[in-house]
């Protein structure tokens, strides 16, 4: 057995839905917590970048999510969260982009807006160290609520009549969807322990909007089904 460990930040969409893989394929891992600002520079010289998660597996790091999932599928092939055909899989490859390229850093940058009008100083500091390191203007927060919601729009139209987002069996799309949606209105504390103070921060207003609630029941039957545990620090 691999010694595994996961640096990750807890509320990050990126490290759940790692988290979600390992713990679905049954592979124990070690956690250890980044901290924004002060394991930058560990973790540059560990990857050669700055971003978490990484996983290290008998000493070696695997950044980024994805090649994180790549691995861990050939690492432990079943139960597979990839589909069999080419056409599936490039469904599932889709998704992955769609989130991680488009949804999660779109919502990123409503989160930081959130961080910066906070009436707490330290929510505040928080919100200019983000914006600077990810380039946070009210021009590009405007322009993510409109992405934010067309994004909302497909999703609510492939999910209708469907309880997967390809084919009939759960895989790394359904993980990557609703992992990433935590960014915009996380999972209820039963399934996903989130700190009170912190979920305003962390809710779009357009989740409030019925026409989307649809997406929202599917996301956390996704976890009620195939999560496994009420995830907690």
């Amino acid at each position: 057995m691999s010694a595994i460990k996961l640096i990750h930040m807890y509320a990050s969409p990126w490290a759940e839905r790692v988290r979600w893989a390992l713990n679905y394929k049954g592979v124990p891992y070690e956690k250890e917590d980044y901290q924004p600002g002060v394991d930058e520079e560990k973790v540059k010289k560990l990857t050669g970048q700055a971003q978490v998660p990484v996983l290290i597996v008998d000493g070696t790091p695997i950044p980024d999510s994805t090649a994180i999932l790549n691995w861990l599928e050939q690492y432990k092939p079943q139960p597979s969260l990839m589909p069999s055909s080419d056409k599936d899989r490039a469904q599932v490859m889709m998704w992955e982009e769609l989130m991680d390229g488009v949804l999660g850093p779109q919502a990123r940058m409503l989160i930081i807006g959130h961080f910066l009008r906070s009436g707490e100083p330290q929510l505040q500091q928080g919100g200019r160290y983000f914006a600077q390191k990810y380039q946070h203007t009210a021009y590009d927060e405007e322009h993510a609520k409109v992405t934010v919601e067309r994004i909302f729009t497909i999703l609510k139209s492939v999910l209708q009549g469907r309880q997967y987002l390809v084919g009939e069996a759960f895989t790394r799309a359904d993980i990557t969807v609703a992992s990433t949606l935590l960014l915009v209105n996380p999972p209820p504390d039963d399934l996903f322990l989130f700190p009170a103070s912190m979920r305003p921060m962390y809710t779009v207003p357009l989740t409030s909007d019925s026409q989307f609630a649809p997406i929202f029941a599917w996301r956390d039957a996704m976890y009620r089904k195939h999560r496994g545990e009420a995830v907690k620090p």
